[in-house]
């Protein structure tokens, strides 16, 4: 009883009343569970009677005339098993210490659900990400991937040593361009390189995000056309779902719009008057407008009345000319009083 007193008064890391410590290779030791491990302690004073381990997975006991002793750590299956290290000195003191051990699991699972249709530009959206049977939770850490890059990581916190089930969200953002892109989360365990297992990643989905049309020519356009020539008016949008489109008269006053293609992207017609026709495109993530404005083209009318006007112009001075040198029977007469 006594002894035992002794050693739990004397249970702390660091330097003891008499200077020496015991120092631990490696410093942390990382076991899989149900595996195995090795590790060494040592004193830092020479004065030692003997050293020895505690452990249920590979004790020794005291091996007398030694400062220094390796334990090997067999098939550990116990999730609170502390590994101890003790030293006797010749003065008659003693000292243990618990070997920093970490004892871990990988998940089980890891489990994403499929997102839903989602929105692009709107203010946040949730990824789940769950794991299953893994351990120590303070080692766990959670990565959302979208694509070919990582958009958030979580390093989870907590004290249980043994396997739990975690189940967390992450806000992220989403654009239009995502719309087909393979989402993901994975779990890791923040282990030494040396000793880190490959991450466990949850089942691929791809994104479905809805987004307003975009026009692929210029939003408004302004065409000049001669009266009675074919036009086509482009109202071509991307956006998904795909657009529908709806094709009237900017001015509500005006009836009777012709009729062919007047739901589709494309509206074909033929120019009769100046006129404003509006375009609207539309889907389940919003609508966009678009106005054509058709003309006259005024400059070629301009010249035209001018070219028109001198030709007017020439006829009449030949006919008045040919009415005063030719006469009736068809002969070029001058009168007599030119000479």
């Amino acid at each position: 009883m006594r002894l035992f007193l002794f050693f739990a008064f004397m249970i702390y890391a660091g330097k003891r009343a008499h200077g020496c410590e015991i120092k631990f290779t490696p410093p942390m030791v990382y076991v899989v569970f149900g595996g195995s491990t090795s590790a060494n302690c040592r004193t830092t004073c020479n004065n030692t009677d003997g050293i020895g381990w505690e452990s249920s997975f590979g004790g020794t006991g005291l091996i007398e005339g030694r400062s220094t002793l390796d334990v090997n750590l067999v098939k550990v299956n116990d999730w609170s098993t502390e590994p101890k290290c003790y030293t006797v000195y010749s003065d008659g003191t003693q000292d243990i210490l618990a070997l920093p051990i970490t004892i871990y699991k990988m998940p089980k699972k890891v489990f994403m659900p499929k997102p839903p249709t989602l929105m692009a530009d709107s203010e946040y959206h949730l990824l789940q990400c769950s794991v299953f049977d893994v351990a120590p939770v303070n080692r766990l850490v959670i990565s959302w991937h979208k694509g070919d890059e990582m958009v958030y990581e979580q390093k989870l916190e907590g004290t249980d040593r043994r396997p739990v089930n975690k189940s967390v969200e992450a806000t992220v953002d989403i654009v239009a361009e995502d719309n087909g892109k393979k989402v993901w989360c994975e779990a890791k365990l923040d282990l030494p390189a040396e000793q880190s297992p490959q991450p466990m990643q949850s089942e691929l989905h791809e994104l479905t995000v809805y987004y307003p049309p975009t026009f692929t020519e210029p939003k408004n356009e302004t065409l000049e056309n001669v009266v009675g020539t074919k036009i086509s008016l482009n109202c071509t949008a991307t956006g998904n779902p795909t657009p529908v489109y709806k094709w009237n008269f900017a001015d509500p006053t005006l009836k009777g719009m012709q009729g062919q293609n007047a739901t589709g992207s494309i509206f074909t017609l033929e120019f009769r008057t100046p006129v404003v026709y509006k375009c609207v495109a539309s889907n389940a993530a919003g609508e966009r407008t678009k106005y054509f404005h058709l003309d006259k083209p005024e400059g070629n009318y301009t010249t035209m009345g001018v070219l028109l006007g001198v030709f007017l112009t020439l006829a009449a001075v030949i006919i008045i000319i040919g009415a005063i040198f030719v006469s009736r029977n068809g002969l070029c007469t001058i009168p007599r009083n030119i000479y």
